[in-house]
């Protein structure tokens, strides 16, 4: 499994798809290889969702997302972890893993799940999310990395340099 993080959401509108971008998170095993990206088309109140979630935004009722949120933390269950677990074009399949304190032992139940409903979990339990490393092969691409970047202490001394040389005449 290779441990992703949510890199962006692409709102369409209409009948064009909108697009969830999960990133290979970064890890001292694959810092000399270029990191992956996986793209899953979703409709666009999905992607909406997962984006809320994201944000952290809060509406004063809940929605789908946070009211089974609240209705696992009121039953003592979390989600665990979510995972990209199979393609079949055009189609990507998902699994929520909840753990549930039964007595002295936990329990773990996996289930079914479409992607966004996943994700849209995921982001507000923060919950880790996975690609299983068959899917990322097959469907990611490869992200480029440009190590000749400057880091963001660099870019922002380069910023404040910048503004020094201004002066009220150049706005």
């Amino acid at each position: 499994m290779i441990r992703a993080d949510i890199e962006s959401i692409i709102m369409a509108s209409g009948p064009i798809p909108s697009l969830i971008v999960l990133r290979e998170r970064a890890t001292s095993s694959n810092r000399e290889t270029p990191l992956r990206s996986l793209s899953i088309q979703t409709g666009s109140v999905e992607a909406a969702a997962v984006s809320r979630g994201v944000d952290g935004v809060t509406t004063p009722r809940p929605i789908t997302h946070d009211l089974f949120l609240d209705t696992l933390t009121a039953l003592g269950a979390k989600v665990e972890r979510v995972e990209i677990s199979r393609y079949d074009a055009p189609v990507f399949y998902a699994k929520i893993t909840f753990v549930h304190e039964e007595g002295d032992s936990m329990r773990e139940v996996m289930l079914d799940a479409r992607p966004s409903d996943a994700l849209a979990l995921a982001v507000r339990a923060n919950a880790p999310i996975y690609i299983e490393d068959d899917v990322m092969n097959r469907v990611g691409t490869v992200l480029l990395r440009n190590d000749e970047q400057p880091s963001r202490d660099e870019e922002l001394e380069q910023f404040d340099q910048f503004v020094q040389t201004l002066s009220p005449d150049d706005f």
